[in-house]
């Protein structure tokens, strides 16, 4: 045993067991580097019946318990909410900070700027440029307010019981003796800690390291120096990190007797997929929870509606927020409410008013209620009464812990206004109700509880966070320079280089304490199995400590045999799937052959619009599922309004202009610009709930102006074809309970021809078809809308026709000069589809090109057939 500056210092080799070596039934102090250690060293602790009891402590747990005072210590929440409180104007202007829910890094960079000089004790960075003077101008300008604000409340924090020295030893008053278990990071401030403590304990520092390797002045390692190699280890190399991992897990499968897993990453990259083969965090967030995701949801529908005077709830949001189970266990949603909302999605609406809500969705209404009251929040009290009846419900299902740990949370924050750390929250947000359920949802965060565990799985750990046992086995996954090499993280404003000029190495000193954590878990093993990555396209290489290996114990690296294997196969085997592609064609007949016709796919009658025509034509078996099952298609979200929603405004906009001429009795062109503009107006606001409120500006000036100016100019080029007599101006013709005539029957099925006309001008001579499109148009669907006006219109038509499409936005007429006989031809078109179609009594399919962009394809599977007939 060596003694220096009052500690002492025992150095082991790797192969020996710490825990058994140290850990005794005489009562002592024992302070572990992470909780993995402290867990371990409890299974080697056999005190005897009745006597005085050892302490354990993992580091972190030590050096806060070290200082205390009379005075509350403030942690979490209320350090920034406090902080916040002393900034003026101009300091948040500087650091923009909009409200209180900007705080959190400048908050973090504070207390860790004033945290590192106390730890290395240094009064101030020097070699700073005129601009970081500033910044540490004013940050001692925030601390000397926050401290005094501090004062003011009667409370204290860390930093405080630091600067003033409030060492408490009491919780140590019985023992005699402290051990430190590889615990190699000093700063000079608990250098000095130790050193004061030493006068009345007995503190050894038990080391796994070369006694030349550490300085035990400063108390750092300086250098690593590799033993003598005794044990086995192997460098297996994988061209991907899929294939690192399969042949990890294959290794860890072959072998059944003691088996430690660590993994190089700062956190595991497959967690999610392997929690069921392993135990790899045994705590999970409350964030993970079916009661913080609600309240998540809840929060963005509210921040996305509350920008008008009345709440509005963004439809997109809220089918995300119906897919939560417990969103409609909460307001008992049924399907056809589900069906309700994809329906409004599917007409363009955007958003739910309250009139829309008590119409369409009133199971909506104690959602609406919920982010009105929302909006009338002033404090944490009336946010916790809010919630509570959704919480109450919520949790009724959550594990006891998770119920806990919620109610804990509430009652933490409502200790805020309790101990007057905030008098009004109108400083810390413009929107009280929106902030202080952001608030609530981040504290959140960072509680945790614990998961249930596979008993049976391996515990697999991060290289930080595995405990320092002696192991028979170890594999090491993801050894690769990313992983291992520590990043250049400065600090806030100060450069690697100034810290380094004020002594502080610490990126130097981070990477040699990565480096000894791990050469301290592979040299404590039997055998150690390392597994890494190369792969040039992906940048990824082996960790460099490996070539230090490599050349020190004469080894090489060991190609991963899984490299042969394509990753398509890897997964198979990894996920138990089957090796062998069962995605076969299906030779039976059942499936070769066509959907056959029923009875009643037709009905007794059918109406035939133009688009339903094209699809016939098409593809029969597309038309029975659009047309006849109504099948629908992938759901699609826009901000905007669709180009159907936006050709529908359009027609809606023409069509009660020319309805107001009409009635007016007037040329559409002499109607006044006052009129014009608040009729466009009327329907651009009728149809804002279908209108992102971001879009909203956009078409009321941009598509303002180019339907008023398109409308214009579509006046002008109209006054030579206007009738004398405004009465036969139709405007979308025919009225939707206009009785059609029969225009073929088959089968004993009746056809009609149905769609209707945007504007049809009627004179003695002839009769006039116009169709309004807000993109390409199609002339044969004017042929298709003459030929249904000649087989229902109820009195006589003029003899000679004229058709067009006028594009809106191109301000332009496209003439279609198609005579009858191509509108009859049409017709006669469609009698015969319809007349084959039943009479081969199925839904044909044929492969075409387009076929591929088929919404269907993947329901028909008409390649397969094609792939069969070649076979």
């Amino acid at each position: 045993m060596e003694q220096e500056n009052n500690l002492n210092f025992k150095y082991y080799n790797y192969k020996q067991d710490l825990f058994k070596e140290i850990i005794s039934q005489q009562p002592a102090v024992y302070i572990f580097d992470n909780y993995n250690d402290l867990k371990e060293a409890l299974k080697h602790y056999q005190p005897k019946p009745l006597s005085q009891q050892s302490q354990f402590f993992s580091i972190k747990e030590f050096k806060e318990r070290l200082f205390s005072s009379d005075q509350i210590l403030l942690k979490e929440e209320k350090l920034p909410l406090i902080l916040y409180s002393v900034l003026n104007a101009e300091e948040k202007k500087e650091l923009r900070l909009d409200s209180y829910q900007d705080i959190y890094q400048f908050s973090a960079r504070f207390f860790g700027y004033f945290k590192l000089l106390q730890d290395y004790q240094l009064s101030e960075i020097k070699g700073l440029a005129d601009w970081q003077q500033h910044r540490v101008n004013r940050l001692l300008s925030i601390k000397k307010r926050y401290q005094q604000r501090l004062k003011e409340l009667g409370y204290t924090d860390q930093l405080a019981l630091k600067e003033n020295k409030n060492l408490n030893l009491q919780f140590l008053k019985e023992f005699k003796q402290i051990n430190l278990f590889n615990i190699v990071d000093f700063t000079p401030y608990f250098k000095k800690t130790l050193q004061q403590m030493s006068s009345e304990f007995e503190i050894n520092l038990h080391l796994q390291l070369k006694k030349e390797d550490f300085n035990e002045k400063k108390l750092e390692i300086e250098s690593l120096t590799l033993p003598e190699k005794t044990t086995k280890i192997e460098i297996r190399k994988a061209k991907s990190k899929l294939k690192s991992l399969a042949a990890f897990l294959e290794e860890k499968e072959s072998f059944k007797t003691e088996l430690q897993l660590i993994d190089a990453a700062d956190e595991v990259e497959s967690a999610e997929i392997l929690s069921d083969q392993l135990k790899i965090n045994p705590y999970q967030s409350l964030k993970e929870t079916e009661i913080y995701q609600l309240l998540n949801s809840i929060y963005n529908l509210y921040q996305k509606g509350k920008k008008s005077s009345k709440i509005l709830i963004e439809l997109k949001e809220l089918y995300n927020l119906s897919t939560q189970s417990l969103f409609k266990k909460w307001l008992e949603i049924t399907v056809e409410d589900l069906q309700k909302i994809e329906d409004l999605l599917r007409n363009d609406y955007y958003y739910l008013d309250y009139n829309l809500i008590v119409s369409e969705l009133p199971v909506l209404k104690p959602l609406y209620e919920l982010l009105e009251n929302i909006r009338k929040i002033k404090t944490i009290s009336e946010l916790i009464e809010l919630i509570t009846e959704i919480s109450d419900f919520a949790l009724e299902a959550e594990a006891k812990e998770t119920a806990e740990k919620f109610n804990d949370s509430l009652l933490e924050l409502k200790s805020i206004e309790e101990m007057g750390v905030v008098k009004s929250w109108q400083d810390y947000y413009s929107d009280r109700g929106a902030g202080l359920l952001s608030l609530l949802l981040n504290h959140l965060k960072f509680k945790s509880i614990s998961l249930a565990v596979n008993d049976e799985a391996a515990e697999f750990f991060s290289l930080e966070n595995a405990p320092q046992i002696k192991r028979e086995k170890l594999l090491l996954n993801n050894l690769t320079q990313e992983n291992f090499v520590h990043k250049n993280d400065g600090l806030y404003f100060l450069t690697e280089k100034q810290l380094k000029n004020n002594g502080l190495k610490l990126n130097h000193k981070k990477q040699l304490l990565k480096k000894y954590k791990f050469l301290r878990h592979i040299l404590t093993a039997e055998k150690s199995i390392i597994f890494t990555v190369e792969n040039e396209d992906e940048n990824i290489s082996p960790a460099v400590i490996l070539e230090e290996l490599i050349l020190e114990y004469d080894l090489d690296y060991n190609q991963c045999k899984l490299n042969m294997l394509n990753e398509k196969e890897i997964l198979n085997n990894l996920f138990n799937y089957q090796t062998e592609v069962e995605l076969e064609v299906n030779h039976k007949a059942d499936f070769n052959k066509n959907l056959k016709i029923e009875a009643d796919d037709f009905g007794s009658s059918f109406n035939f619009s133009y688009y339903k025509y094209k699809y016939l034509k098409d593809c029969y078996h597309r038309f029975y599922l659009e047309e006849l099952a109504r099948l629908d298609t992938t759901l699609e979200i826009k901000p905007s309004l669709s180009l159907r929603a936006l050709g529908i405004l359009t027609h809606e906009i023409f069509g009660e202009l020319i309805i107001y001429a009409r009635d007016q009795k007037i040329d559409p062109a002499e109607i006044s610009a006052e009129n014009r503009k608040n009729i466009i107006k009327k329907n651009i606001k009728a149809n804002k709930l279908k209108i992102d409120r971001e879009y909203l500006n956009y078409y009321q000036k941009v598509i303002f102006n180019s339907l008023e100016n398109s409308f214009i100019h579509f006046t002008e080029l109209l006054q030579k074809y206007l009738p004398d007599d405004y009465q036969n101006i139709l405007i979308e013709w025919p009225e939707w309970d206009y009785q059609r005539q029969k225009y073929f029957s088959n089968q004993q099925i009746d056809f009609y021809l149905s769609g209707r006309i945007d504007l049809l001008l009627l004179s003695q001579s002839e009769y006039f078809i116009i169709d309004f499109k807000t993109g390409s148009g199609d002339h044969k669907q004017l042929d298709f809308y003459s030929l249904m006006l000649r087989q229902n219109y109820k009195k006589k038509l003029p003899s000679e026709s004229r058709k067009a499409i006028y594009n809106v936005f191109e301000q332009a007429f496209e003439h279609s000069y198609n005579k009858v006989e191509k509108e009859d031809s049409l017709g006669q078109e469609l009698q015969e589809l319809i007349k084959l179609l039943l009479a081969a009594g199925e839904y044909d399919r044929i492969y075409k090109s387009r076929c591929q962009r088929c919404p269907y394809k993947d329901i028909c599977r008409v390649e397969v057939l094609n792939n069969e007939e070649g076979n």
